[in-house]
Order: C-alpha cells, then sequence, then structure tokens
C-alpha cells in the first residue's frame, strides 16, 4: 500500500482534501500531520478515526526530530504541505511566526524528505507545495491575467512567506533533481472553513440577521474556487502532473469580498444596502495549463457551491445549539 503524508490536515482544505482522497483511492495509507492550532480541528476528521487506513500525527512540521521520525517510520511516497499560517492580518502583527512555518517547516520539511528519498534515487517519490494566488500580487490591468511564468510581487508578510516557500521548493528542483510540484491556488471557500474566515463570517452574520463587515479592500477582485474542486486538481496534479511545474488552480469565478457578500445575501434571501467602492484590483489566475494538460476542470458553478456552503453552515449552527 502506498503512503501520502497531509501536513495540515486538519486545516480546512487539508481535511477535505484527506476526505475527499481517502474515500476514492483505496491503496493509499493517509498519514495526517498537524499542530492543532487555531486553524485546525479534528472534528472534521471524526469520520476517519477507525479507518485503518487514516493515521494522525500531533506536531509541527518545523520539528526536525519529528518530521524525521515521520517520514522514516512511515516511508511517505506523497507529500503534500497544506501546513501553512494563512491569515493577512495575523501576518501584519506576527509576520515571524510566519516564517517559522511557512518558509522554515517548508525547508525542514524538504531537507528530511530529500535525505531520506535521495537513498533510492528519488523514485516514485513527490513532493506537492500547495501555494496561493496571493505571492502574484495585484493589477489595475483588467486584460491581465497570472500566468505562471508571471513575476512573483507579494504584498503581505503572509503572500511573502508563501513566495519564499515556494522559491525553495523550486531551488531543490534546480539543485538536487528533487521531486517537486507547486499549486497555486485561488480563494477557497467551502464547507467546515473556519468560522473567522470571510465567507463562513458572512454566514454567519446573515442567519442571525446582523450587518456583514466589509474591510477597506473589499473592491479587490479575485477568484473564487469550491474547496472540493481545489482538492481534485491538487490529486490530478498529483498524478499526472509534471515534476519541477508551476500549475495555477483558478476557477474563473472573479468577485471582489463585497459582490461575495451581496450574493451571499441574495441566495438567503435578505435585503441588502450598497457599499461604496473605491477601486478594481483584480488578481485572477491563468489556468490553461492545468485545465489543458491535466484535463481538469471546476465541478462547482458558483452561486450553487455557495448554497452548498450556506447549507452546511446551516446545518453547522442548527447542530451547535
Amino acid at each position: 500500500m502506498r503512503v501520502i503524508l497531509v501536513t495540515g490536515g486538519a486545516g480546512f482544505i487539508g481535511s477535505n482534501f484527506i476526505k475527499y482522497f481517502i474515500r476514492r483511492n483505496k491503496d493509499f495509507l493517509v498519514i495526517n500531520m498537524d499542530n492543532l492550532g487555531p486553524s485546525s480541528n479534528l472534528n472534521n476528521l471524526k469520520e476517519l478515526e477507525r479507518s485503518p487506513r487514516y493515521h494522525f500525527v500531533n506536531g509541527n512540521i518545523y520539528n526536525q526530530e519529528l518530521v524525521n521520525y515521520v517520514i522514516k517510520r512511515h516511508r511517505p511516497d506523497v507529500i503534500i504541505n497544506f501546513a501553512a499560517e494563512t491569515n493577512v492580518n495575523k501576518s501584519l502583527a506576527n509576520p515571524i511566526a510566519f516564517s517559522q512555518t511557512n518558509v522554515l517547516g517548508t525547508l525542514t520539511l524538504l531537507e528530511s524528505a530529500r535525505y531520506f528519498w535521495s537513498k533510492n534515487n528519488f523514485k516514485g517519490k513527490l513532493f506537492i507545495q500547495p501555494s496561493t494566488y496571493q505571492v502574484y500580487g495585484s493589477t489595475y490591468n483588467n486584460d491581465e491575467f497570472f500566468t505562471e511564468d508571471s513575476n512573483i510581487s507579494p504584498q503581505n508578510p503572509y503572500a511573502a512567506s508563501k513566495a519564499s516557500a515556494d522559491l525553495i521548493v523550486k531551488s531543490f528542483c534546480d539543485s538536487y533533481s528533487f521531486p517537486a510540484v507547486i499549486a497555486r491556488s485561488c480563494q477557497n471557500y467551502g464547507p467546515s472553513q473556519n468560522i473567522k474566515e470571510f465567507i463562513p463570517s458572512c454566514i454567519s452574520n446573515i442567519l442571525n440577521n446582523m450587518e456583514i463587515p466589509i474591510q477597506q479592500d473589499a473592491s479587490v477582485r479575485k477568484e473564487w474556487i469550491h474547496v472540493l474542486d481545489n482538492c481534485v486538481a491538487l490529486i490530478r496534479i498529483m498524478f499526472y502532473g509534471k515534476v519541477g511545474e508551476v500549475y495555477n488552480i483558478g476557477s474563473g469565478y472573479e468577485l471582489s469580498d463585497y459582490e461575495i457578500a451581496q450574493e451571499l445575501l441574495r441566495l438567503s434571501g435578505k435585503a441588502y444596502d450598497k457599499i461604496k467602492i473605491d477601486n478594481n484590483k483584480r488578481c485572477v489566475l491563468n489556468s490553461y495549463k492545468l485545465k489543458t494538460n491535466l484535463n481538469w476542470g471546476t465541478k462547482y458553478p458558483l452561486t450553487e457551491g455557495l448554497m452548498d456552503t450556506i447549507h452546511w453552515y446551516k446545518s453547522f449552527f442548527s447542530n451547535s445549539k
């Protein structure tokens, strides 16, 4: 049986990935390594607790001794590194913590994997680095779409830490012929996302008849992808992607936070007031490579995906009472 090590597997994207992956790939054992920080929730994976093909390890990816132990013991064929600090506002307040996890943690994983995997000349191994659209920055040009060859221009400490991690992964590919792929996804949403994130917080406020607070950058346009569409893209990259490549994962659904809030209100049958828009910066990915070379496409139209998310949180809040 093959083994996949998923770091950050108790987080939003990681837990959705594990549940989706383990149901459809019966020949894999899944090792989930997570430090159970504020963004983690093992309840997302409660259904797998007794599965013989699922094993949980509590720990940080920048703990070299633990990472060495996990890789030596479980001998993963694939490592997918979801473990990351992701909140932009928190990165402004504490950039050191973001560099520790996102940069040094990634480097720790890479170095440990390189040491153990190189003994068999990396045969049958793959390291996947999920990254973010934010490494590209943003543009006012309505005709510009960021491709995998676009210059990176991170505009906050979180984005800078992810861009740094991407560059380190690329350096391992170039320097050691290390088998890695980078996947830069647009904004994810969907079931089991942390309630403090934008869409869940909007849904919570709507269900409680409260106003939706909109940040000053609410007019920045970006793509939104249902988390399961992102998971399918990552799995296709895992099985069919080319080592050393970068793949953008974009949905084509380009909206600002303001527009998402309006759409959630509309879908919930609520009235809304207009919000003033001051600029129209955007960050939209060109996913031609992934769609063409790996035959991937989104399954969830935005309206359907948002309704799916609204229904999930209605059930979640109802069961929490």
